[in-house]
C-alpha cells in the first residue's frame, strides 16, 4: 500500500502543473520582474539627491517597513477574500502608485521625502501581493506537486527579481530615473492583466491536518474580529516549535541581508570602495541571481538527496559566510558572495516555504503564513536603519561583519528541530 502511495505521489509530481499554473506564474514572474528593477531604482534614485549613509538607510526603512505593518492584515485578508483577487486588487494599486511617482520623477518634482511616501504605499500593497502569492499557490495544485511548483516558481523569479531586474534596472535608471519607473510601470500593468485571466475560484486544495498535538481550528468570517482572527493565526504558530526556529532563523537571515542591501550601493558606487558606475551596480547585484538561477532547477533533487531537515537545519552557515565575503573591498570577492548566497538561499527557501504548505492546515495558511512572514519580514525595515547606525558606528565594512554573523549565531543557537512529517 505504501509502496503504491509513493508510486501515485510521484506519477503526480512528474505530470504538468497546468494552465491557470501557468497564468499564476506569468503574473508572479512579472511582478517580480517589475520588483527587481524598483528595488535596484530606487536606492540609485536616492543616490542622486543624497550620499548621505544615514538618509540612504531611512529611504530604505520606508521601502521595507510595510512588512512590518501590513503583513499580518494580508494573511487575515487573503484568509478571507480568494487570494487571487487580493493580488489583483492590490497589484492595481501598486501601480497607480507608481505611476505617480514615475509622473513625478519625469517632472523633476520627486523630493527625498514624497519618495520614501509613495514608496511606502507601493510596499503596503506589495505585500498583500506577496503574500497572496503563497497562499494562492497551494489552491493552484495539488500538495505532491508543491516542491516543484515552488521550484519552478523560485527559479523564474530568481532570474527575472534578481537577475535580470536589478541589470535592467542598472541600465535603465543609467538613463533616467522617469524611464527606469516607466519600465516597471508597464511590468505591473501585465501582472494585473495575467492576474485577471485566472478564474475566479479554483479549486482549493484538499486542506493539510495538522500535524500531531496540534488543535484543529476553524473560524467564522462573520462572527470573528480582525483581531481575533490574527491571534487565532498567531497561537498556532506559536505552538509549533519547529515552526518559531525556522521563523526566528529566517529573521536573522533577512536581518542581515537588510542591512547588506541598504549599504552595498554606498560600498559598490563611485565614490565608494568599489568604485563601480551605476550601470555597473545592477550587474553586480544580479549575481545573487546567478547562483539562485544554477541552483533552482536542481534545488528539488538537492533536498531529497541532503534531506529536507538538514538543508533547514545548516543552511544558515552558508549564508553567513556569503555575507562575511561582502566585506572585502574587492569587486571578484564581492561577486563570489553574492553569487554564493545566491546558490544556499534558493534550496533553503524551497525547502522552508514547501514545508509550511504541506504541514500548516489550508483554512489557517494565510495568516499563519503572514505571521511567520511578519517575524521574517519585519526585521527589513530594523535591518535598514540598523544599516546607517552601524555604517556611522564601526564603518561599511564593519556592517559587513555584523551581517555575517547574525546567521551563523542563528545556525548555532537556533537548530530547527522537532520537525514533523507532511500531512498533505
Amino acid at each position: 500500500m505504501l509502496t503504491a502511495l509513493r508510486s501515485d505521489r510521484t506519477a503526480s509530481r512528474s505530470e504538468p502543473l497546468g494552465p491557470v499554473f501557468r497564468l499564476y506564474q506569468s503574473a508572479v514572474v512579472t511582478s517580480d520582474l517589475g520588483d527587481g528593477m524598483y528595488r535596484i531604482a530606487v536606492p540609485l534614485i536616492t543616490l542622486g539627491i543624497t550620499h548621505s549613509a544615514l538618509s540612504v538607510s531611512l529611504v530604505g526603512f520606508a521601502v521595507r517597513l510595510p512588512w512590518l505593518v501590513a503583513t499580518l492584515p494580508a494573511g487575515v485578508v487573503n484568509d478571507r477574500a480568494t487570494p487571487v483577487r487580493v493580488m489583483r486588487a492590490a497589484s492595481l494599486l501598486r501601480l497607480v502608485l507608481l505611476a505617480a511617482m514615475c509622473a513625478l520623477a519625469f517632472l523633476g518634482e520627486l523630493p527625498l521625502w514624497l519618495l520614501a511616501l509613495i514608496a511606502f504605499g507601493i510596499g503596503c500593497a506589495g505585500t498583500f501581493v506577496d503574500v497572496g502569492a503563497q497562499s494562492a499557490l497551494p489552491r493552484l495544485v495539488r500538495p505532491e506537486q508543491l516542491p516543484k511548483a515552488n521550484a519552478t516558481v523560485q527559479s523564474a523569479q530568481t532570474l527575472l527579481a534578481q537577475l535580470l531586474g536589478p541589470a535592467l534596472g542598472g541600465v535603465v535608471v543609467a538613463l533616467g530615473s522617469g524611464q527606469g519607473l516607466a519600465t516597471v510601470a508597464v511590468l505591473y500593468a501585465v501582472t494585473v492583466v495575467a492576474l485577471g485571466r485566472i478564474p475566479s475560484a479554483p479549486a482549493a486544495a484538499p486542506p493539510a491536518s495538522p500535524p500531531a498535538g496540534a488543535a484543529s481550528l476553524r473560524r467564522d468570517a462573520s462572527l470573528k474580529s480582525l483581531t481575533g482572527e490574527l491571534a487565532e493565526g498567531l497561537r498556532y504558530l506559536g505552538g509549533r516549535p519547529d515552526l518559531r526556529r525556522l521563523a526566528l532563523a529566517g529573521a536573522a537571515n533577512n536581518l542581515s541581508y537588510s542591512i547588506s542591501l541598504t549599504l552595498l550601493p554606498l560600498w559598490a558606487v563611485a565614490p565608494g570602495p568599489l568604485r563601480l558606475p551605476q550601470i555597473s551596480y545592477g550587474l553586480l547585484l544580479a549575481c545573487l541571481a546567478v547562483g539562485s538561477v544554477i541552483a533552482g532547477p536542481f534545488a528539488g533533487r538537492t533536498i531529497d538527496r541532503l534531506g529536507q531537515g538538514h538543508v533547514m537545519r545548516y543552511g544558515g552557515f552558508g549564508l553567513g559566510a556569503s555575507y562575511l565575503m561582502l566585506a572585502v573591498p574587492s569587486v571578484p570577492v564581492v561577486a563570489a558572495g553574492l553569487l554564493g548566497y545566491g546558490l544556499v538561499c534558493i534550496v533553503w527557501n524551497v525547502a522552508v516555504v514547501s514545508y509550511r504548505q504541506t504541514t500548516v492546515p489550508s483554512e489557517l495558511f494565510g495568516r499563519v503564513n503572514a505571521g511567520y512572514r511578519w517575524i521574517t519580514w519585519g526585521v527589513f525595515p530594523i535591518g535598514s536603519l540598523l544599516a546607517g547606525a552601524l555604517a556611522e558606528g564601526v564603518g561599511l565594512a564593519g556592517a559587513f561583519l555584523v551581517a555575517g554573523a547574525l546567521p551563523l549565531l542563528a545556525a548555532v543557537f537556533l537548530p530547527v528541530r522537532g520537525l514533523v512529517e507532511s500531512t498533505a
